[in-house]
């Protein structure tokens, strides 16, 4: 064999592997392609096929949630524990989220069938209980600041859980949010402030028919209130981005199901000791030798737990085939749904400030997901 040869074979060695390094190298990126290139696809092209019809499902279903509950308890007058709905709301998600986890196929880190498959579940929820405790810390900031702060300004800070939520995905998830986006979310926000401006003329209307030491409520209160009311916010635009990151490890392999399995069944643990506390509480009050579950309960009552149920469904569905600010995009527009069908059908306020704000949320919405990611 010539030296020209022996050279030629071993150069062709040497491109090979060079090539299969490179395959390697190219697969090894792949596979350790970070959490946020997953979470910028989510996000971005547009909404399409089952992104769009998640989103709308669960503008459709928050609205839903808002008219009966108004329905229910402002015209209605019902009364019943709100407690209660939630439990039996998050008992009907625990039986469809365990069967769905059941039957499903996808790939799983999940070990077995069946009951052994859902104890499993029920013992690797670490991460789940924080998300059920931030939940709580959040529900218990919105009770503690409406006693401190009007309603009116209360709803106007709600609105930046839309900001906070979008501040969480930049800094977790690295993802990218254009100025175009940032402008359009602030406009959500004014939309969503000028849609719950009827609340101001209801405190105004309250103010007037209190006595003056009713309405004595001290600047640090008042400035403790603001404060729980921007930390509850954070804390849900947290808890938001927290779950979807839950959705979209690379590292830990669990469905969509069998985390709203988790996440019920740890939020019924909670509610359960809630429920019973209340009930104690309601005893000693009332003086009552017994207190009887589903009290006050009618055909309304079960459709809001019904409607409850699909919402928790909906939103990790939402985070796992969208986003969190897709999710506080849907929930904005649930807001002018609200506002609209309650005129129509509840005799809801719709002056000329609603109009607007209904028109800059619905412009502010499309220009979010029309923009183009970068």
């Amino acid at each position: 064999m010539t030296s020209e040869s022996v050279g030629s074979s071993n150069a062709r060695i040497l491109q090979k592997r060079a090539d299969s390094s490179f395959s390697i190298e190219k697969a090894d990126k792949e596979r350790d392609r970070p959490e946020q290139t997953q979470a910028q696809q989510a996000s971005g092209g547009g909404l399409g096929g089952i992104k769009l019809a998640v989103l709308l499902t669960l503008m459709i279903q928050n609205a839903a949630h808002a008219l009966l509950a108004r329905y229910s308890q402002g015209i209605l007058k019902e009364k019943y524990s709100s407690t209660e709905v939630v439990l039996m709301g998050e008992v009907m998600k625990l039986f469809i989220s365990g069967y769905l986890s059941l039957v499903d196929t996808s790939e799983t880190d999940a070990p077995g069938q069946g009951l052994q498959k859902l104890m499993w579940l029920a013992l690797h929820g670490k991460r789940i209980i924080l998300l059920v405790i931030l939940y709580s810390v959040a529900n218990l900031l919105a009770y503690y600041a409406l006693a401190r702060v009007d309603a009116s300004v209360y709803s106007v800070l709600l609105q930046l859980k839309i900001v906070t939520t979008a501040g969480f995905a930049v800094t977790i998830l690295g993802r990218n949010i254009s100025w175009s986006k940032w402008r359009a979310l602030l406009l959500l926000v004014l939309g969503c402030i000028l849609v719950a401006s009827p609340a101001f003329q209801k405190d105004k209307c309250d103010e007037e028919g209190d006595t003056e030491s009713d309405r004595r409520v001290s600047s640090l209160e008042s400035m403790m209130g603001v404060g729980a009311v921007l930390f509850m916010v954070t804390i849900s635009g947290y808890s938001a981005i927290y779950f979807e990151q839950m959705l979209k490890r690379v590292t830990e392999k669990v469905t969509i199901w069998e985390r709203n399995f988790q996440l019920a069944l740890y939020s019924i643990l909670l509610l359960c000791i809630v429920n019973v506390y209340e009930a104690n509480t309601k005893k000693m009050n009332s003086l009552q030798s017994s207190h009887s579950w589903f009290e006050g309960w009618t055909i309304n009552t079960v459709m809001i737990a019904i409607v409850q149920a699909s919402g928790g469904l909906l939103v990790a569905a939402t985070l796992k085939y969208a986003d969190a600010v897709l999710k506080t995009l849907a929930t904005s527009g649930s807001i002018v749904m609200s506002a609209v069908v309650g005129w129509m059908l509840l005799g809801g306020s719709l002056d000329i400030f609603v109009a607007i704000g209904c028109l800059v949320t619905i412009l502010a919405i499309f220009n979010f997901v029309l923009e183009p990611d970068k």
